[in-house]
């Protein structure tokens, strides 16, 4: 689908509305106390309390809102939340820029909000995401590219070339969209016919209107993507926390280049081998020693196999996919040979076919939103009514699903208690 195809102009649903009152700065009013805005912890309490009430984010701002607002009073000031919710005039303005730019807004309330961001990231998922470009990118997966801003010519040549090998293998690089190696990956991706998201840690606005981009937004090459507002300028803490967003939305993710012990490259790495573990890391291997590649193979990142061809690369990209799956990222970096290790280890692990199908149904109802009971879904899923229910209750077991009464129905955890 081009972006000439998408629905720029859909209004935005009601709980992204509200959402956006309680979180976003809407920058087009200069002159707001952004010192206001939840924060993404508070904001996660409020959403938990709503969901404790089975209410949503747009009854906070419905006829009969107020009454929630007070009871929120425990979590935050009351006050404060009713100058939140009041500010439609300066939320009617902002959407009137976006859409004049093209650019769309997302919240975790909604359907089309990137599944692998909500399924990986939980509660860290930012409450609402700016766009511009063919969203459907967002939820194909394939290798994040990060890096320095002043890299060599040579390593520059070489990032681009990866770029366009996965655009002849038909992945989508995904990186950060600053100078240096992100934008060389995805230019490498975008002049090869390929597709590419960039996540970006500001100024999605400008880059939205930028010549260079326009022609693969219009194309449905490109997707610009930013959990900011849209006029927001740099800050170094933002770019700090969105690398995780470029990890999450990934399969795998190769590090070109870092600095040691400092920046946003090796940061975020070293924030996915220690902490996250979204997907395996690998490192560009090359002549010269560089201390930070080498201290992120100490870590548990791996050797970046080189692939050459299409077909090589969408194994690596496979592989990877099944290691994360199986949460086996820990490999040593001591073995000389490691992607024989890692198929021999991916081989080990694969399921049986029944749990692979068991895997699609567990996708399937982590995004049930609406109560439905056993038969419904046995129905939806076209089995018979004691395979569903051994599912159910399975899933049940594991907190995927939950039982609601009177009558007995069933949804998701993980989407109800996301907004």
């Amino acid at each position: 689908m081009s972006t000439s195809q998408i629905e720029i102009s859909a209004p935005l649903s009601a709980n992204t509305q509200a959402i956006l009152l309680l979180t976003a700065p809407l920058i087009v009013g200069r002159g707001e106390n952004s010192k206001e805005l939840l924060t993404p912890s508070e904001y996660g309490k409020v959403a938990r309390f709503l969901y404790s009430k089975e209410c949503q984010p747009a009854d906070l701002v419905a006829l009969n809102g107020n009454e929630l607002v007070l009871e929120l009073g425990k979590i935050v000031s009351s006050d404060r939340l009713k100058r939140l919710v009041a500010r439609g005039f300066l939320l009617s303005q902002a959407i009137e820029r976006w859409r004049a730019r093209a650019i769309w807004v997302v919240s975790r309330a909604d359907e089309d909000y990137p599944a692998r961001l909500k399924d990986r990231l939980k509660d860290m998922a930012p409450p609402v995401l700016y766009g511009c470009g063919d969203p459907a990118i967002l939820n194909s997966g394939g290798l994040a590219v990060v890096g320095s801003r002043n890299a060599e010519s040579t390593v520059l040549e070489s990032t681009i070339g990866i770029g366009e090998l996965a655009a002849r293998a038909q992945r989508t690089i995904i990186s950060g969209g600053a100078r240096g190696i992100d934008q060389a990956a995805m230019s490498g991706a975008l002049d090869g016919g390929g597709k590419a998201a960039g996540v970006l840690a500001d100024s999605l606005e400008r880059a939205a209107l930028n010549r260079e981009h326009r022609n693969y937004l219009r194309d449905g090459q490109l997707v610009l993507l930013s959990p900011y507002d849209p006029q927001a300028g740099f800050n170094i803490g933002n770019a700090m926390q969105r690398n995780k967003l470029i990890y999450a939305l990934a399969d795998a993710a190769l590090v070109v280049q870092s600095d040691y012990g400092k920046g946003g490259t090796w940061a975020g790495a070293v924030e996915q081998l220690d902490k996250l573990r979204l997907v395996p890391v690998y490192i560009l291997s090359n002549a010269q020693q560089d201390a930070a590649l080498e201290s992120l193979g100490k870590k548990g990142a791996l050797t970046w196999p080189n692939p050459t061809t299409p077909e090589n690369f969408s194994e690596v990209l496979v592989a990877a996919t099944r290691l994360s799956d199986t949460e086996q990222l820990s490999f040593s970096s001591s073995n000389g040979n490691q992607s024989d290790d890692i198929r021999s280890e991916v081989e080990s692990v694969s399921p049986s076919p029944g749990e692979q199908l068991f895997t699609t149904v567990r996708a399937l109802l982590e995004r049930l939103n609406v109560p439905k009971t056993d038969k419904e879904i046995a129905n939806e899923l076209n089995v018979k009514l004691v395979q569903a229910k051994e599912w159910i209750k399975r899933l049940v077991k594991e907190g995927v699903l939950e039982k609601v009464s009177k009558p007995t129905r069933y949804r998701s955890t993980r989407s109800s208690k996301l907004f």
